[in-house]
């Protein structure tokens, strides 16, 4: 289809051709499993929360060696600062199959580490 449209120019009006595009859109069928087969292909990880109580002092180092230890493993994690008694809750989760090792490094490396409730997180 061609339009033809005319602009004022000085001297003259002179005719313009334009051509107007013609455009398709295409869609695509896309299968999408059923919610129940999708939660079937990933696998559930037991995953709890684990509190651990160090001196105010030893946070980082506790924090910085969990990091090392679990890299991207290592989910949400919170840090409770209580200045009256110099003590910091570190509320981490993790694989429930890890909790021994992440106890014993955090021994290893913060002596005055302590281990408060491990609770099992539930997640959908």
């Amino acid at each position: 289809m061609v339009n033809r449209m005319r602009a004022a120019r000085p001297g003259g009006a002179q005719p313009v051709q334009m051509q107007s595009l013609q455009t398709h859109h295409t869609t695509k069928s896309v299968s999408k499993l059923p919610a129940r087969a999708s939660r079937r292909a990933v696998p559930r990880v037991p995953t709890v929360q684990m509190v651990v109580r160090v001196a105010t002092r030893e946070a980082g180092t506790a924090r910085r060696a969990l990091h090392r230890m679990l890299g991207s493993a290592l989910g949400v994690h919170t840090i409770d600062i209580d200045r009256s008694c110099d003590l910091v809750c570190l509320h981490v989760e993790l694989e429930c199959a890890r909790v021994g090792e992440a106890m014993t490094l955090l021994i290893r490396t913060v002596s005055s580490a302590g281990f408060g409730s491990v609770r099992r997180l539930e997640r959908f």
